[in-house]
C-alpha cells in the first residue's frame, strides 16, 4: 500500500512539473522587445474582469497542457485589461476590439498577424496556435 501511495505521490509531482502555467507579461511593449529578443510571436489577451467567458478561457483553454506548452515555445504572452489603463484602452482601439475575450497574434516587428474575437477551446486554439506559429518556425 505504501508503494502505491508513493507511486501516485510522484506521478503527481511530475505532472505538476510540466505543467507550467502560461508565464504573462503585463505589458504589450515589453512583450515586443521579448519577442524581438527570442524571435517569438506575441500573444496579446484582451480581457476584462467581468468577463465571463475571459475566465472560461483562462481556466479551460489556457490551463491545458498542450496549449501551454505551445505557448512556452512559440510565444510570449501578455495580458490587458484595458478599463485598468490608458495604453490597455489605446491598445483595445488600435485592434479594433468589440468584445471580449479578444486575442491577437503579433509579430515581433508590431505587426498582427491573426484574430480571434471570443472563446475558443483549447483543442481549437492549439489548432490556431501551431497556424500562426508555422509560418514563423518554417524562417
Amino acid at each position: 500500500m505504501k508503494q502505491i501511495m508513493t507511486l501516485i505521490i510522484l506521478t503527481l509531482l511530475v505532472s505538476s512539473v510540466w505543467a507550467k502555467d502560461i508565464e504573462w507579461l503585463k505589458s504589450y511593449d515589453t512583450a515586443l522587445e521579448q519577442a524581438k529578443k527570442d524571435k517569438k510571436i506575441v500573444l496579446v489577451d484582451i480581457y476584462t474582469d467581468w468577463c465571463g467567458w475571459c475566465k472560461k478561457l483562462d481556466r479551460d483553454t489556457y490551463s491545458d497542457t498542450n496549449v501551454q506548452a505551445k505557448v512556452a515555445k512559440d510565444f510570449i504572452a501578455v495580458k490587458v485589461n484595458p478599463e485598468k489603463s490608458a495604453a490597455g484602452a489605446k491598445l483595445a482601439q488600435q485592434f479594433g476590439v468589440r468584445g471580449f475575450p479578444f486575442i491577437a497574434f503579433v509579430g515581433a516587428d508590431g505587426r498582427t498577424l491573426s484574430q480571434i474575437g471570443g472563446y475558443v477551446n483549447a483543442a481549437k486554439f492549439l489548432d490556431q496556435l501551431e497556424q500562426v506559429a508555422k509560418p514563423a518556425s518554417a524562417k
